[in-house]
C-alpha cells in the first residue's frame, strides 16, 4: 500500500500539473498568428532546459542509447510528432473535441502495455478505466453530432503516438533515471522537429513578445512538473495501464479550472459528476 500511495503521489502532482499546463496551452494556441509547428520547437526546448538544469542538479545520468536505441527513436519520433499534432489540434478544434478524441489514449496505451510489457489489468481496473472514461465523454459531450475534420485528424494522431509513447516509456525507466530521461526526450523530439523544418526558427522572433514568453514560461515551468512527476509515478512502480486512466483524469479537472478562470460556466452541475465519477474510478484503479 505504501509503494502505491508513493507512486500515485506522483501521479496527483502531474495531473494537476497537467490540468494547468492545458489551460496555457489554449491560451498561446488560440492567438491568429500562432504556428504550431515553431511553438512546438520552442516548447521542446524550453522544457529540456529547465528540467536539464534539474536533472544535472539532481544527479544526471547518460542515457543508454547505444542499449535501447530503438527504443529512444520511438520516444523521439512519438513524442515529437505528437507534440507537433497537439499543438495543430489545438488551433483547429475545440478543447471538448481534443478531450474526447484524447480519452481513446487510455486503450492504447492500456493494450500496448499489456501486448509488450506483460501487465496485469483486473476487474476493479476495468471498471475504474470505464468510469474514468465515462466521466471524460459525459463532461465533453456536445449537444452537435462530432464530425470529422482536418483538426480531428491531428488530435487523433495525438493520441495514437502518445498513447504507444507511454508503453515505450514504461519499458526504458524500468532501468533507467526518470528526471535524465525527460530532460533528454523532451530535448531530441525539438531537434527532430527543428531537422523537419529549419525555417520554423523565425518563430522564435515571437520570444520578443512578452505576453507570449510569459504565456511559454509557465506553460514551461507547469509542463516540466508534470512531465518530471509522471516519469517518477512509473519509476517508482506504477504500471503504463494503471497510470493512463488516472493521468487522464486531469481532462477533468482542465473543465474544472476553465469553470474557475476562463469563466465557462455551461453544465456546471454535469462537470461536477463527472469529477466524482474520476474520483471512485482512480480509487479502484490503485486498488
Amino acid at each position: 500500500m505504501a509503494q502505491n500511495m508513493n507512486w500515485f503521489a506522483w501521479a496527483a502532482v502531474s495531473v494537476v500539473t497537467t490540468s494547468v499546463a492545458n489551460l496555457l496551452q489554449r491560451v498561446i494556441m488560440r492567438e491568429k498568428d500562432s504556428d504550431a509547428f515553431g511553438t512546438a520547437i520552442i516548447f521542446q526546448f524550453a522544457i529540456a532546459f529547465l528540467i536539464g538544469i534539474f536533472a544535472i542538479w539532481n544527479g544526471f545520468v547518460l542515457p543508454p542509447i547505444g542499449e535501447y536505441f530503438w527504443n529512444f527513436l520511438a520516444a523521439t519520433l512519438l513524442w515529437g510528432l505528437g507534440s507537433l499534432s497537439l499543438f495543430k489540434a489545438n488551433q483547429m478544434l475545440e478543447s471538448s473535441e481534443i478531450a474526447i478524441i484524447s480519452s481513446l489514449g487510455i486503450v492504447i496505451t492500456i493494450v500496448s502495455s499489456l501486448l509488450f510489457l506483460g501487465e496485469s489489468f483486473n476487474i476493479a481496473k476495468t471498471i475504474g478505466t470505464v468510469l474514468i472514461l465515462s466521466s471524460i465523454f459525459l463532461v465533453t459531450e456536445k449537444k452537435e453530432k462530432f464530425s470529422f475534420k482536418k483538426g480531428t485528424m491531428y488530435a487523433l494522431i495525438t493520441t495514437l503516438f502518445y498513447g504507444l509513447a507511454v508503453t515505450n516509456d514504461a519499458f526504458i525507466l524500468r532501468t533507467y533515471d526518470a528526471v535524465s530521461y525527460t530532460s533528454v526526450i523532451s530535448f531530441l523530439p525539438g531537434v527532430l522537429l527543428l531537422t523537419l523544418r529549419p525555417r520554423a526558427i523565425a518563430t522564435f522572433r515571437r520570444l520578443r513578445d512578452m505576453k507570449f514568453t510569459k504565456n511559454m514560461a509557465f506553460l514551461t515551468i507547469f509542463y516540466s512538473a508534470q512531465a518530471v512527476a509522471y516519469y517518477l509515478a512509473l519509476h517508482v512502480g506504477a504500471n503504463a495501464s494503471q497510470l493512463a486512466p488516472i493521468y487522464k483524469s486531469s481532462i477533468i479537472l482542465t473543465v474544472l479550472l476553465a469553470i474557475v478562470f476562463l469563466k465557462e460556466k455551461e453544465r456546471i452541475t454535469l462537470k461536477l459528476f463527472s469529477a466524482a465519477l474520476v474520483t471512485v474510478g482512480v480509487l479502484l484503479i490503485i486498488r
